[in-house]
This record gives structure tokens, C-alpha cells and sequence, in this order.
């Protein structure tokens, strides 16, 4: 077995093994080959010297070389060779000394091929050596220079490679460092820029049917930079792009202001978003083109060209560039990393104690087995007691229990059996030969009867066990589904962020510090800290005015108000969304006729989420016992529900403890639970054993109702939600079974209470108390039973 394990392990890890080597092959793979397409477009960039010369100089692939050399890599060297020579080879024709730059690489190459070297510093130094003496000796033997000019243009060639080598050195190492916690300074965006450029400057004069790639390339290239990164990065990308072009096409100065000023204005419309970007830019493109008379149709298309490619980029490429360039984007990035990282150690601990719940539920609640295993053991276990308490001592034990053995045994089972049938009657083989006959009888009713005692202990112990079974699983779904909502709750808002500090700063409020974010209900939260804090009115008159007029959304002071550390005298605010509506309640009652306490009790309010709540709880009977277990009720559901727990978790939880509660004395509590949502109206109604409710909307009385037990009758509740959307001016009433129960006309059709709120209209006081004097009216003044009514009404928040 332990063979097998070890022969199962092994194949494992061979496959674990051989996924990580297809893995690495594949990125290895498709590594050499950008090295080897960068390499041939880089080597293709062709250099024009002057405006006069038709042919130029290509230094950009060999700088490019010696900046891959740096990395030690012999296979990426070759590759890297290998791509700068096909590039040279397909411009040679366009340069002074086309095959001194094949030798160059040919010989750099080899070189480090075969020999190493360990410091960097000697290793560059000796390929700009073998540069140096490859124009020398190629510009003397096969050009036919002077010396002194072969000598002046072999140094002037290597020295432009020198500074090249180094800015595309700069760019590869920042390169490496994409995708990770590393801040790019500004001269490696611009080094990584005109990398770029130098890349797009290398398709060269590819076209299809006239209309340029190259410009079609770069243009799209200086778009999305400006985009992504603004009027300061599209103006840095496009001059850099014009001037690579404008040397490679001796244009340098039209090249320079058509992307120059093209990525400027797209960077300056870049928050009005990519449509409205890519209009200013066509429009400034044309008037550059109207003005400067170069005004054409292939223009045209390869600016129209452009502009779809630019639409056509996914806009998560967008995001992912600017993280990687813009700073504070950066930052958002790492936060949210670092938040996300702690939610999800934080939510790998508490998962290690729900998985350890679950296994605690089920070890309590695996007692079948064991229950098998005693009622098969319980036959013996009687007859062995029975024997020790009534042969132990008798003289004729040698002869029943061990030559007759089969025998007796069999016939104190019978006895047994017949005791618990009701008949105490010895069996005949039996009688005949005991002599210990009453001694018998009455030690198997004691047996009996206390074996019975012990099981009827051991069934409540294991119904026990049950319960608290049910209640951990219970107790572990629900810390699973906080932990989902925990994970899911906040997204940090930088640009809210920055928006309010820039209304704070216009508005001399001096604040320290401004964190916004956006709640699991896709509402906006900003907290604020300030020191120079005075008081609720210069919040509401002041914070909260001026954010509402910049941002063109009413927003309120959260519920949470101002808290004030005592010790630093800062105060944080907290502001959030104001809600579109607000509710108004009253509650009138009257406890059953000879009681002093009610059993009902009932809450309402606004929750911290913005929802307002209501809550009426009816508890079995009425006097005080009643009134405990119906406040239990809903103390349990207002902390539940406060907590963000959800009507499924928090009515199975309360449930649950009710069980245990309840199961102590038989008594029950029923729950009538109202969550309006006061941004839309969306209304939920949950009903527990619960009367029915009343939604009053003019002259039309709408019931509500359900058809569940009340809490701890059942080990779980299906809970059924039921959905409305209430409007300004409907009115919501809950009321207890002591106000429907006085009317006995009541038909499953309608109650007395619809037909009377048909024709009534009166604010929530009133109509509250106008319900409870019409209930006892038609008691005749007889309460049976505690009486409570809720009424709310929805109001707009103007």
C-alpha cells in the first residue's frame, strides 16, 4: 500500500514536472522570438545623414546587439545576430557601407561566443574596440580612404553608436521590470519611448497600395500613449516619433509637429473619452495638413486608418499600459494588490475554521453507526447483567451456564422480551429448573427498567447532538458567505479621490487626509479627516454643500456622523450618497385584557446600507415571557441585519438559536421584517409565522403574506422573499394576529383591516392609532390578545 502511495507520488510530481518544462519551452520560445523580430526591425532603421543623401547609416541593430550581449545569454545572442543581419540584409541597398555592419555583427557575435567575460564594463568596451577597427579597416581597404578621414569617420560612426547602445540598454532593463512593484522614472518612459519609436521607425517603406504602414503604426502608437498618459506623454511620444522619422525620411520637421502636436491635443482630451479623443485629433491632424498644403487622400486614409485601429484596442490594454506609467495608477494598482493579498490571508484563515465547523458538524451528527452498534450489543448486555445479579450465587450455575448454556441464554431473552412486551412471565424450560424464580422476575424488571432510562438519556443526548450539528453548519455557511461579501466589499476610488481634494484645496477646507471608495451596493462612501472640525452645521453648510455642487450629486453626512478621537482632536467625516426617499413610522399597541407587558414588540429605522427596516415580532401567549422572546427576536434580526448579513442567513440563524432557546419551555416567535431600499424602492417582505402585512397606495390596499412557521417549530426555514417597489406616498402597515383576529367575518379572500384602509387617509400616527381604536371597537372592548400596529409611509427627499 505504501508502495503504491509512493509510486502514485512520484508519477505526480513527474507531471507537475513535465507541465512546468512545456511551460517554460513555450515562453522560452516565444522570447527568441521577439528578441529575433525586434532585432530585424531595429536592424532595418535606416539613418539619413542629411537631406541630400539618399543612402544613410544604419548604427541602431549593432547598439542593439551589445545591449543584448550584456545579458549573458549566448542563445539569445545568436538570435538576436541573426535578426539584426536579415534586417541589414533587406536595406543594403539603401546603405553607404551596407556589408561593414554584416561583418560587425558577424565578428561581435563570434567573439562572445567563444570567449567570456565577466565584467560588463570590459565587455562592452571590447565590442566598441571591434567596432572601431571593423569601419577602420573596412573604410581603408575597401572604401580607399585617407587616413585621416577613414580615422575621423570610423571614430564619428562608433561614437554614434555609444549613446544609441545606451538608451536601448536603459530601455530593456525597464523592460523587466513590467508587471511589478518598480516605479518608472521619467527617463525610462522616454527611453522606452523612443525604443518604440525606433521599432515602428524599422517597418520602413512597406506599403500596400500606397498608404504607408509605418505611419499607420506610429500614428496608432502616438494615440494610445496620449491617451493613456496625457498631454505630457503624447507630446514626449510624438516628437520623439517625428524625429525618428523625420531622420529616416529627411522630413524632420513636418515628421516632428504632425505627431508632435497630434499627441499633445489627444492627451489634452483624453478625459472626455476615446471618441471625443480621436475627433481632436483628426481635426487638429487636417488643419496641420490644410495649413501646411500637404492635404491628400492617402493622408486621409492612413489618419482614418489610425484613428479604427485605436478604437479597435481593447480598453483593458489601455488600463494595463497606464498602470505601468502613470504613478498614482500605479499605486491604486499595489493597494488594491496589497488589499486583495490581505483579504484573501484574512479569508484563508477563517476558511481553515469553517472547514474545521463542518468537520465538527459531522462528526456530532454521525451517530448512526454507533446507535446500530448498541441496539445489537443491547441484547446481550441484558442478559450478561441479568445473569451476574441473579446466578452470580446460585448453586446450580455450573449446570444452566455451562452445560445448558445455548438454552438458558435463549430463554433469558425470551424473559426479557416478554417484560418488555408487558407479560412477567418466566419461560417453562426455564422455571423448571431455576430455583431463584422471584429473584428473577424482579431483578429483570429492575434491569429493564433502568436500561430503558438510560436509552431514553442517550436519545436526548443524541438529539442534542443533533441540534448543535445543525447549528455549527449553520454557523459555518453563514462566516462563508460573510467571507464572499468581505472579499467583495470595498473598491478603492482614486480618481473620487483626487476630485475631492481638488474641491477641498479650491475651497480652503484643510483636511489630512480624503479616502473614497465604492460599497458592495455600488454606492460612493468618502471619509474625510480634518482637525479644525466645528461641529454638524459647518459639515452639512460647508463639506457636504461644496462636494455636492462640484460633483453634481446630492450627498448627505452618513449615518455614522462625526467621530472624534479625543486624544488627537481629529475628527473623521464620513459621506456618502443621499438617499431618494426617507420613511417616517409609528407604532401604537395595547397589551391582551389583564396583563400589564405586551408580547409583541417591534424596530424600525435606517440601516447603515441605506435601507430602511422594519420590524414586528409577535411572542406566543402575551405578558412578559412573551415580550422577552419576541425582543430576543428582534434584537437578533436589527444585529444581523445591521451586520449586512442577508434575510436567508439572518431568519436560519435566529432560527437556530431560537431552537435551542425555545426547545427549553415549547414557546415560539413569530417575524414580520420590511427592508425598503431607499435610493429605488425595491421592498422585501420576509414572514416568519407573521400576520399579514398592508401596502396602501391611494384607495387600493395590496396583502402581503406567507405561509411559514414560526421560529424554532422547524430545523430550517425556507424563507421566501417576496418583492415590491414602493413610490413616495404608498403607506406600509404590519400588524400582529391580535388586531386581524377580532373581526370573525375574515374570509381567506380579505380582512377587515383592507376594507377600512380603502377609505382612510391619515399620516402614520394617526392611521396607526385609528387601526388599533377600529380593532377594539370590534372586540367590544374585549382584548384577547396583544395588539400592535406599524405604520410607515414613503416620502421623497427633495
Amino acid at each position: 500500500m505504501q508502495y503504491g502511495l509512493g509510486v502514485n507520488k512520484y508519477e505526480e510530481i513527474n507531471e507537475v514536472e513535465n507541465i512546468k518544462r512545456k511551460m517554460w519551452m513555450q515562453t522560452s520560445i516565444a522570447k527568441l522570438g521577439v528578441i529575433l523580430i525586434v532585432g530585424i526591425l531595429l536592424g532595418r532603421v535606416n539613418l539619413l545623414l542629411n537631406q541630400s543623401d539618399s543612402s544613410g547609416i544604419a548604427p541602431i541593430g549593432i547598439a542593439y546587439l551589445i545591449a543584448i550581449i550584456t545579458k549573458e545569454n549566448k542563445r539569445n545572442n545568436l538570435v538576436a545576430a541573426i535578426g539584426i543581419g536579415i534586417g541589414y540584409f533587406t536595406i543594403n541597398n539603401l546603405l553607404t557601407d551596407g556589408y561593414v555592419y554584416l561583418i560587425i555583427i558577424t565578428l561581435i557575435t563570434i567573439y562572445y561566443s567563444i570567449i567570456e567575460l565577466n565584467k560588463k564594463r570590459k565587455k562592452e568596451l571590447v565590442a566598441f574596440v571591434i567596432i572601431l577597427c571593423s569601419f577602420f579597416i573596412y573604410g581603408l581597404v575597401i572604401n580607399k580612404y585617407e587616413l585621416g578621414v577613414d580615422i575621423t569617420l570610423s571614430l564619428l560612426q562608433t561614437l554614434i553608436i555609444i549613446p544609441i547602445h545606451y538608451v536601448i540598454k536603459y530601455a530593456l532593463n525597464s523592460l523587466e521590470e513590467i508587471n511589478t512593484n518598480y516605479f518608472f522614472s521619467s527617463e525610462e518612459i522616454v527611453s522606452l519611448a523612443i525604443f518604440l519609436c525606433l521599432l515602428v521607425a524599422g517597418i520602413g517603406d512597406i506599403n500596400i497600395s500606397d498608404y504607408s504602414i509605418r505611419n499607420i503604426c506610429a500614428l496608432t502608437l502616438v494615440l494610445g500613449i496620449a491617451y493613456v498618459g496625457g498631454a505630457t506623454y503624447g507630446a514626449m511620444i510624438g516628437v520623439s516619433m517625428g524625429i525618428m522619422l523625420g531622420v529616416a525620411s529627411n522630413n524632420m520637421m513636418y515628421s516632428v509637429a504632425f505627431f508632435g502636436v497630434g499627441g499633445l491635443v489627444v492627451g489634452i482630451f483624453k478625459d472626455t473619452g476615446k471618441i471625443f479623443s480621436i475627433l481632436s485629433g483628426i481635426i487638429i491632424y487636417f488643419a496641420l495638413a490644410l495649413y501646411s498644403n500637404a492635404i491628400t487622400l492617402k493622408l486621409g486614409i492612413e489618419v482614418l486608418s489610425s484613428s479604427i485601429l485605436f478604437l479597435c484596442i481593447p480598453k483593458p490594454v489601455y488600463k494595463r499600459i497606464e498602470v505601468e506609467i502613470n504613478p498614482d495608477r500605479k499605486k491604486e494598482s499595489l493597494g488594491a494588490v496589497q488589499l486583495n493579498a490581505i483579504k484573501e490571508e484574512f479569508t484563508f484563515k477563517l476558511k481553515e475554521l469553517t472547514s474545521v465547523l463542518v468537520n465538527v458538524s459531522k462528526c456530532l451528527g454521525s451517530t448512526s453507526d454507533n446507535k446500530n452498534l448498541l441496539i445489537k450489543s443491547k441484547g446481550s448486555a441484558l442478559v450478561e447483567n441479568l445473569a451476574d445479579r441473579s446466578c452470580s450465587n446460585c448453586e446450580n450455575k455450573p449446570l444452566c451456564w455451562e452445560r445448558d448454556f445455548h438454552q438458558t441464554f435463549n430463554s433469558f431473552q425470551i424473559l426479557i422480551q416478554n417484560y418488555e412486551d408487558g407479560k412477567l412471565s418466566i419461560p417453562k424450560d426455564l422455571e423448571r429448573k431455576c430455583v431463584k424464580n422471584f429473584t428473577l422476575l424482579r431483578s429483570t424488571e429492575g434491569i429493564v427498567n433502568n436500561y430503558n432510562v438510560n436509552e431514553a438519556i442517550q436519545e436526548r443526548l443524541a438529539e442534542g447532538k443533533n441540534i448543535l450539528s445543525a447549528h455549527i453548519a449553520n454557523i459555518s455557511s453563514t462566516l462563508d458567505n460573510l467571507l464572499n461579501d468581505f472579499k467583495r466589499e470595498v473598491t478603492i476610488d482614486t480618481d473620487l479621490e483626487r476630485l475631492v481634494k481638488r474641491v477641498l484645496n479650491k475651497n480652503s477646507i484643510y483636511y489630512n487626509d480624503v479616502f473614497c471608495y465604492i460599497d458592495k451596493n455600488g454606492r460612493i462612501k468618502i471619509r474625510i479627516s480634518i482637525n479644525n472640525y466645528e461641529g454638524v452645521n459647518y459639515c452639512e453648510k460647508k463639506i457636504v454643500s461644496v462636494l455636492s455642487n462640484s460633483m453634481r450629486m446630492k450627498l448627505c453626512s452618513g449615518d455614522d456622523g462625526s467621530n472624534i478621537n479625543i486624544k488627537t482632536n481629529e475628527c473623521i467625516i464620513t459621506i456618502e450618497e443621499k438617499p431618494k426617499y426617507y420613511m417616517v413610522s409609528y407604532g401604537a399597541r395595547e397589551s391582551k385584557g389583564g396583563e400589564k407587558q405586551t408580547g409583541d414588540n417591534y424596530s424600525f429605522g435606517k440601516s447603515a446600507s441605506g435601507s430602511y427596516i422594519t420590524i414586528l415580532s409577535d411572542g406566543m401567549g402575551s405578558g412578559p415571557e412573551a415580550g422577552e422572546e419576541s425582543k430576543a427576536t428582534v434584537d437578533l434580526v436589527e444585529n444581523l441585519m445591521e451586520a449586512g448579513f442577508n434575510e436567508d442567513i439572518t431568519v436560519n440563524t435566529i432560527n437556530s438559536i431560537m431552537g435551542m432557546r425555545f426547545a427549553e419551555n415549547g414557546k415560539y416567535a413569530t417575524l414580520d421584517l420590511n427592508k425598503v431600499n431607499l435610493y429605488n424602492g425595491d421592498t422585501i417582505f420576509v414572514k416568519i409565522g407573521a400576520a399579514p402585512s398592508f401596502i396602501k397606495r391611494g384607495h387600493e390596499v395590496e396583502s402581503i403574506n406567507s405561509k411559514n412557521l414560526p421560529f424554532g417549530l422547524v430545523d430550517e426555514i425556507e424563507v421566501e422573499v417576496i418583492k415590491r417597489v414602493l413610490k413616495p406616498g404608498d403607506t406600509l402597515i404590519n400588524v400582529s394576529d391580535g388586531i386581524l383576529e377580532v373581526d370573525k367575518l375574515n374570509s381567506e379572500k380579505s380582512t377587515w383591516i383592507e376594507e377600512y384602509l380603502k377609505n382612510i387617509n391619515a399620516d402614520p400616527r394617526e392611521l396607526s392609532e385609528k387601526i388599533l381604536d377600529r380593532a377594539k371597537k370590534l372586540s367590544n372592548g374585549i382584548i384577547k390578545d396583544d395588539m400592535t400596529v406599524v405604520v410607515s409611509r414613503v416620502y421623497l427627499d427633495i
